[in-house]
């Protein structure tokens, strides 16, 4: 009678976090069982220590925080600019309407607007409208703003908004993929200590098979099974539907959770409509 092996090259195939929360589903099941064998106890320790490293690379990944202090002092100078900008134009609109003045500080602080500008936004986007604003300002047959007396303010602003684009390309991004290149390292290393363990209890249950063994591999075999299920052919039994390739990092990007995903529930049975039980429409 052929014995089932546990194999683990589906983790490769789940986003990273699915691989994340069905790693530790697996790491959880290893710790929980009861052994004396030392190659065993060995294994399943390194699954526990590299599990942790990919648990802590994950949330780094998902939390995605990666605004240095330069860039945020670059971001609170190009708010001040911008704000002195608008805060000179809204009291230019008390003048009289008999004063050509107003007129022009309408016309220019109607771009406020027109972008929907907020020192609040992201500061990348706000950045970019700063960018824009600029150049829409600049038009001379449009906005007077030397005479209006915001030139010099809106120019640092376009100054300090080229600096915070500047940091978003080049530093935000590089640390972004340096830990996002982290937790493709940390997945690997999680799959190779899996496989070290299931390798040995391949062959404990063919040299030292018992009731208890057999349970713990049934388990596994189960996690694997519903995670092809849910998280690889979208819950869509009866054909074995290939998985979106992964992305060479190893894994999907998934946001911002750092919740370990659980195993859904199965499907509930439908209720009769109310048709069927003769209630209301």
């Amino acid at each position: 009678m052929a014995i089932n092996t546990l194999t683990n090259s589906y983790l490769t195939r789940l986003s990273n976090a699915n691989h994340d929360g069905v790693t530790q589903q697996i790491c959880d099941r290893l710790t929980g069982f009861q052994t004396t064998n030392q190659m065993l106890v060995d294994a399943r320790q390194e699954v526990v220590v590299r599990r942790q490293a990919e648990d802590a690379a994950f949330k780094r990944f998902s939390g995605k925080d990666f605004a240095s202090d330069d860039l945020k002092r670059e971001d609170a100078l190009e708010d001040k600019y911008m704000s002195a900008a608008r805060g000179v134009l809204n009291g230019l609109l008390y003048l009289p309407e008999t004063e050509p003045l107003r007129r022009k500080a309408e016309v220019a602080v109607q771009v406020f607007k027109d972008f929907q500008f907020s020192t609040s936004d992201g500061m990348e986007a706000e950045a970019r409208k700063t960018v824009n604003m600029y150049q829409e300002w600049t038009k001379p047959e449009k906005y007077d703003l030397d005479g209006l007396g915001i030139r010099e303010w809106v120019e640092k602003a376009k100054t300090q908004a080229e600096k915070v684009l500047t940091l978003v390309t080049i530093r935000v991004d590089n640390e972004s993929a340096k830990v996002k290149g982290e937790l493709a390292a940390a997945r690997k290393q999680t799959d190779e200590a899996i496989r070290k363990a299931y390798d040995i209890l391949n062959a404990l249950a063919v040299l030292q098979p018992s009731a208890e063994l057999n349970t713990l591999i049934t388990v596994l075999f189960g996690i694997e099974d519903r995670a092809k299920l849910y998280y690889i052919s979208g819950g869509k039994s009866g054909g074995d539907k290939p998985a979106p390739t992964p992305s060479p990092d190893g894994g999907s990007d998934d946001g911002g959770s750092d919740v370990t995903p659980v195993t859904p529930e199965p499907t509930p049975t439908p209720t009769p409509t109310p048709s069927d039980e003769g209630g209301d429409e």
